[in-house]
C-alpha cells in the first residue's frame, strides 16, 4: 500500500509527497502526509491526514491510494463499477477494457451529472473507475477484494481498477487552501478480502459506511402515490384533488400513506413556495387537503437549480456556482422548466451561506409552515458541479453536503427526506431515502442506458445492483410502480417483473397512475406487492436483500434478487433476455428441508418440481418455506 498527496506549493510548483504502508509520517518542504492502518477480522482500514508546518498556503489536488490485490496481473478477472447517482447505473465490468465509455463522447451537461468528476485523468479511464468503491474478482480465485472510501462528507472518492493486480483509490481535494498549521483529514479507505458474493460484500461496506455516517435508516416502510408518471408537467390542482378523492374512497384497495404532488407545480424551477396558473389555490391550502384527507403530504423540488426566468435567479445572480468566464454554470435542460428561450437550468452555490440560509427559511416554510413533511429532492448532483463557488476552501463534496444540511435544519427532524438524482455518499445521515436506480417508464427499455436515460428494464437491473443499500444507509426508492394496464406501452409481463423486484427490494413503495384508471387486478398487485415488500422490509434490519449469482448453468440473461427470511428465503428471477429462459428453482435453495414453491405476484403459490420457464421480461417468485 503507498498513499499519495499531490498539491501545489507556494510558489505554483506542483508537488507530490507519498508514504509507503510500513511508513506512518512523511514530509517535504514543510508538507506532512501521516496515515495509520487498523487490521481486524479480515478488514484493514486506512486512515490519512495532511498538515502544513510551513510558513506559506499551499493548494491541495488530490490523494491516491495504491492498492495492491494479490491478483495475478494477467488473469481475467471482472470489478464492480458502481455509478455516481441515482441514475447513474452500476454492473459488474471486465477489468482491461480500457476503451471509451460511451459517456466521454457525452456534452459535458451529460457528464457533469453522471461522473464525480467530468473528466478523468488520462490514467483512470471512466471505463476502469468506480465511484465511491468496488469488488473485485479474479478467475480461478475464491477470494475477493473491496476497496472502498467510508467517508463522502468531504471529499468525493473513486476506486479504478486497470489491472487485475492493483486498484487505485483517489479523493479530490478540488484545489482546497491548506494555511499555515492547518490539517485535513482523509476520508477513511477500506480494504476487505472475502470468499463471500460480490453483494455480500457491498452489503458489508454498506454496513461500515452507514455506521461512520451515522445513517437514517430506522423511517416506516414508506407507501404513497405520485403525480408523475401519468400527469408528467402537466399536472393540474384539480387532477391531484381528484386523485385525492379516488384513493381517499379506495383507502382499503389501497392502504397508502403519502400522496406527493411532483414537477409541474412551481411557479418558475428555483421558486418552489410559489405556483402557477395550474395551481391557483396555492401549496398551503393544498397540502391542507392532502392532510384532511388522511395522508401525509409530499412535495417534489430541485433546490439546488434555478432558470433564467425565476425571481430567484433575477434577485440572486451571484447565488450560482460559475464559470471562470463569470458565466452562471448549465446542470440541466427541460423544454417544459422554461416559457423563454433559454430551457437550461442553473447551479446554485450552497457554499454560499446567504444561498444556505434561503435554503433553510424555504424548507422550514414548505415543511413547517405549509405542512409537506415528506420532501422529494431532486437533481442534486447539480450542488457538486465543477466550478467557482463563493467558498473557495470547501470541496464540491462539502459544498453538496452544506446545501442537504440547509434543508434538514430548515425541514425538521421529523420530516422524510427522498434524495434523487443525487451523489450518494454525501447524502448519509441526511436523507431517510434514495432512489437506487434510472426512472421507471411506460416502456421497457432506455434508448441511451449510460445517459441516464429512463427505461424500466434498466431501472430494474438498478434495483437489483443496489439492494444491498437498503436499511444500511437509507430506505431504498425503486421509483414507482406502474399498476396501469392502459395508457402505457409495457406488457402485462413487464409490469409484473416492475411488481416482483420492487416487491422483493424491500424498498418503498410507490405508485403513480391516474387512480381512475386502476382496476381489481391493479388492486390485487399492490396488495401482493405491499405485503411482500413490507415483510422483507421488516427483516432487512441486519441484512439487505441482495443480488444473488445465477445458479450453474443459468442463461447470463438472467437476474436474480434473494432475501433470507426467518422462515426460509425468497427468490426474484427476472428474465432479461428475449427468448424463454429455464433454471432448477430448486438450485436457488440455501438450507435443508425447506418446502418450494414457485408463484407470480397475485397468484396461488405451487409447488416447485423440475426446471422454471421463464419468458422473456417477466419474472417469477421462488419461496422456500419451512
Amino acid at each position: 500500500m503507498r498513499t499519495e498527496i499531490r498539491f501545489w506549493d507556494s510558489g505554483n510548483i506542483r508537488r507530490s509527497l507519498w508514504l509507503d504502508r510500513h511508513e506512518t509520517l512523511t514530509r517535504q518542504g514543510g508538507i506532512e502526509l501521516s496515515a495509520n492502518v487498523h487490521e481486524q477480522n479480515g478488514e484493514s482500514v486506512i486512515r490519512a491526514s495532511v498538515a502544513n508546518r510551513s510558513g506559506a498556503p499551499v493548494t491541495l489536488n488530490e490523494a491516491r491510494f495504491e492498492i495492491p490485490t494479490g491478483f495475478p496481473p494477467d488473469a481475467p478477472a471482472h470489478f464492480f463499477k458502481h455509478g455516481y447517482q441515482s441514475w447513474s447505473g452500476s454492473r459488474l465490468a471486465t477489468v482491461g477494457d480500457l476503451g471509451r465509455h460511451p459517456r466521454e463522447d457525452a456534452p459535458a451537461i451529460i457528464r457533469l451529472a453522471h461522473q464525480s468528476e467530468s473528466v478523468r485523468p488520462p490514467e483512470m479511464p471512466e471505463a476502469a473507475t468506480s465511484e465511491l468503491f468496488t469488488v473485485l474478482e479474479c478467475a480461478g480465485r475464491p477470494e475477493r477484494m473491496l476497496a472502498g472510501f467510508i467517508g463522502a462528507a468531504n471529499q468525493f472518492g473513486t476506486v479504478t481498477v486497470t489491472s487485475p493486480e492493483r486498484a487505485t483509490g483517489r479523493l479530490m481535494l478540488d484545489g482546497v487552501t491548506l494555511g499555515p498549521g492547518e490539517s485535513r483529514e482523509l476520508e477513511p479507505l477500506a480494504i476487505l478480502r472475502s470468499e463471500r458474493s460480490v453483494a455480500a460484500m457491498a452489503a458489508r461496506w454498506a454496513a461500515m459506511l452507514g455506521r461512520a455516517m451515522d445513517a437514517r435508516a430506522s423511517a416506516p416502510y414508506q407507501r404513497g402515490w405520485c403525480s408523475w408518471y401519468h400527469y408528467f408537467h402537466g399536472v393540474t390542482e384539480e387532477a391531484v384533488r381528484a386523485n385525492l378523492r379516488t384513493l381517499a374512497a379506495m383507502r382499503g384497495d389501497y392502504p397508502i400513506d403519502v400522496v406527493q404532488i411532483d414537477d409541474g407545480f412551481q411557479s418558475a424551477l428555483g421558486d418552489w413556495d410559489s405556483t402557477n396558473a395550474k395551481f391557483p389555490s396555492g401549496l398551503e391550502r393544498l397540502a391542507d387537503e392532502i392532510r384532511r384527507a388522511g395522508f401525509t403530504a409530499g412535495l417534489w423540488t430541485a433546490p439546488f437549480l434555478a432558470s433564467r426566468e425565476s425571481r430567484l435567479m433575477r434577485a440572486h445572480p451571484d447565488w450560482f456556482i460559475m464559470h471562470d468566464s463569470g458565466e452562471p454554470l448549465r446542470a440541466g435542460y427541460n423544454p417544459n422548466w422554461s416559457t423563454i428561450d433559454d430551457k437550461f437550468a442553473y447551479a446554485l452555490d450552497p457554499s454560499n451561506p446567504a444561498f444556505a440560509e434561503h435554503l433553510e427559511r424555504l424548507f422550514e416554510r414548505l415543511s413547517r409552515k405549509f405542512g409537506y413533511t415528506y420532501l422529494k429532492l431532486d437533481f442534486l448532483y447539480a450542488a457538486a458541479a465543477e466550478g467557482r463557488r463563493h467558498a473557495r476552501n470547501l470541496t464540491r463534496a462539502e459544498t453538496l453536503r452544506r446545501g442537504l444540511e440547509a434543508i434538514r435544519r430548515g425541514a425538521g427532524d421529523d420530516a422524510f427526506i427522498l434524495g434523487c438524482g443525487c451523489p450518494l455518499g454525501q447524502a448519509v445521515g441526511i436523507v431517510d431515502g434514495m432512489r437506487i436506480g434510472e426512472d421507471v417508464a411506460p416502456y421497457w427499455e432506455s434508448s441511451a442506458p449510460e445517459m441516464g436515460v429512463p427505461g424500466t428494464a434498466q431501472a430494474l437491473n438498478a434495483v437489483i445492483a443496489r439492494s444491498f443499500m437498503h436499511r444500511q444507509l437509507w430506505l431504498n426508492d425503486p421509483d414507482c410502480l406502474m399498476l396501469r394496464a392502459k395508457e402505457t406501452g409495457l406488457s402485462d409481463e413487464e409490469r409484473h417483473s416492475l411488481a416482483a423486484t420492487i416487491a422483493v427490494s424491500g424498498g418503498m413503495l410507490l405508485i403513480s397512475d391516474d387512480a381512475s384508471l386502476l382496476t381489481r387486478e391493479s388492486a390485487t398487485l399492490f396488495h401482493a406487492v405491499a405485503k411482500i415488500g413490507a415483510e422483507i422490509d421488516r427483516e432487512s434490519r441486519d441484512e439487505p436483500p441482495l443480488a444473488a449469482e445465477p445458479a450453474p448453468g443459468a442463461a447470463s440473461t438472467l437476474r436474480i434478487l434473494s432475501k433470507r427470511l426467518s422462515d426460509g428465503s425468497i427468490h426474484m428471477v427476472l428474465n432479461r433476455g428475449e427468448s424463454v429462459e429455464r433454471i432448477d428453482a430448486a438450485r436457488l435453495n440455501s438450507g435443508a428441508g425447506l418446502r418450494c414453491g414457485v408463484f407470480e405476484l397475485g397468484n396461488q403459490e405451487r409447488e416447485a418440481h423440475g426446471l422454471l420457464e421463464i419468458p422473456p421480461h417477466a419474472a417469477r417468485l421462488v419461496r422456500f418455506r419451512r
